[in-house]
């Protein structure tokens, strides 16, 4: 199943990928243009499980985009662009959850669930337990919460979720152990299955 999920999120032809970012390289504006509108929608379907407030998310989506813009120069054509774009996506929503946590920390505030909009035709039911999740999930540290995120939420597997972050395919697994016994921890000092 997550093979299905994954394989349909990743239906974009890389060979156009690669026509169109090697123009926007070359500062095509028109192709720019087209390489946010087509990977627009993934990003931001990976960013809303980083952050639960639309403000927060449309300044993640924003800021993955110019981290984009201003690196494109150094993308090499031999490497898949969908990954770079992936990296630099999972990389925003990590330092996101790090600042999140250090301002929660400094701050002493717990995190605020309810400053996520519900979207329209959303089952009430269904926003509550991804609330709720989101906000069990926000407990954890943030490679935790990314690689938990990316291998159950994502259904990405262990070697992508490695070599994404710049671990072995061994180191993840351990770590997403380790993550696991925390999350199960936190789930029993909250009472919950």
């Amino acid at each position: 199943m997550a093979a299905l999920l994954l394989s349909s999120r990743t239906t974009k032809d890389p060979d156009e990928d690669h026509r169109v970012v090697a123009l926007a390289q070359q500062g095509n504006r028109a192709s720019l243009e087209t390489v946010v509108a087509r990977h627009h929608p993934e990003v931001s379907r990976l960013l809303w499980r980083f952050t639960r407030r639309p403000a927060d998310h449309a300044d993640l989506v924003q800021e993955v985009f110019l981290r984009v813009v201003r690196h494109l120069p150094a993308w090499q054509p031999d490497q898949p662009f969908l990954h770079w774009l992936r990296r630099i996506t999972v990389n925003v929503g990590r330092d996101f959850c790090r600042r999140e946590a250090t301002r929660r920390r400094w701050l002493d505030q717990p995190d605020d669930t309810t400053a996520e909009a519900i979207a329209p035709g959303a089952d009430p039911a269904a926003h509550a337990a991804a609330a709720e999740a989101k906000a069990i999930l926000a407990e954890l540290a943030p490679d935790d919460r990314t690689l938990l995120t990316l291998h159950y939420l994502e259904g990405w597997d262990f070697a992508q979720i490695g070599e994404l972050l710049g671990w072995s395919r061994p180191v993840t697994k351990l770590r997403a152990f380790r993550a696991r016994r925390r999350l199960r921890t936190l789930l029993a000092e909250k009472n919950l299955p």
